[in-house]
């Protein structure tokens, strides 16, 4: 992984890498650059939505979608723009991207050969994670079902006193991939707004801010999982340990603490100070009585 590393970073880009063989897939979303295709040549009759799950249907089957997008009109269009589209399929895995290409001339959608060709957009792009589920399905699609195992190691409220107007709770999860024998930590923060003084309005408050923070935790967690992807089709999968939460968390949650208070006294010498106090209110008769009934308890 750290020579894997070590050749993204002197190449610069992800396009780079994929020449060397090496397809590195962090769970974020990707780029166009090298990801999406344009789809052009389209004939369609019928709505959006259709043409684009006909798009998806058949795109999928080259590696995992990200994004697909259907548009009218397109160059060219005339007075035929009615049922005339074009569309954009983004892939995860830039191999992918290159594989439907060669597919250019050779599909044909509602009757119509497409065309397919590389899009091209700035270098400014700002990756930004996955949301939780799509994180979770790309890893399904690579390991199959059951492939992560997780567990909520602490999820307790903030202990700042001050906050009288909202309801927040911090939790930090452990994602484990036991074929692959990985590990990944996430904390997350849920924070709920909170002006009732009812029990079943804060109940509620609290069930919000407890959900946040074990999705957002998850969240971070499955993205510090990659992804890499051999052209050959080898699969693998590694936890980025560059990646730093945004909330910190104290290493104590992580284990069980008994807490110790040193005394200055003999717990069994202050029972007998107690007994001996409350013998002491006891006359002579009450004594008497006291003691014939143990002895007679004794015989």
């Amino acid at each position: 992984m750290r020579k894997l590393e070590q050749d993204y970073d002197i190449l610069g880009n992800h396009q780079a890498s994929c020449r060397m063989d090496v397809d590195v897939i962090p769970l974020k979303i990707p780029s166009d650059k090298g990801h999406q295709v344009h789809v052009s040549g389209l004939r369609w009759d019928g709505t959006q939505e259709d043409l684009e799950q006909e798009l998806r249907k058949m795109f999928a089957s080259y590696g995992p979608l990200h994004r697909v997008t259907a548009r009218r009109g397109g160059l060219g269009c005339g007075a035929e723009g009615d049922n005339v589209w074009y569309g954009y399929v983004a892939y995860f895995s830039a191999f992918d991207a290159e594989e439907v290409l060669k597919q250019s001339g050779k599909m044909v959608i509602g009757g119509s050969r497409i065309k397919l060709k590389k899009t091209y957009k700035s270098d400014d792009f700002e990756s930004q994670a996955l949301s939780l589920h799509k994180s979770q399905e790309l890893l399904i699609h690579y390991f199959g079902f059951n492939c992560w195992t997780s567990e909520i190691v602490y999820l307790e409220r903030d202990g700042d006193e001050e906050r009288k107007d909202s309801v927040r709770y911090v939790c930090l999860v452990r994602v484990r991939m036991p074929r692959e024998g990985l590990c990944s930590e996430g904390v997350g923060l849920g924070e709920v707004p909170c002006t009732t003084q009812s029990p079943q309005g804060r109940g509620q408050s609290v069930a919000c801010a407890r959900r946040y923070a074990f999705n957002s935790a998850m969240k971070a967690a499955f993205g510090k999982f990659v992804i890499i992807k051999l052209r050959n089709g080898k699969v693998t999968v590694e936890v980025d340990t560059t990646q730093t939460d945004l909330q910190m968390y104290d290493p104590s949650w992580d284990r069980t603490e008994v807490e110790v208070n040193d005394i200055d006294h003999d717990p069994e010498e202050e029972d007998s100070d107690e007994e001996f106090a409350l013998l002491q209110d006891i006359d002579d008769e009450e004594l008497g009585a006291l003691l014939d009934i143990t002895i007679s308890k004794d015989a």
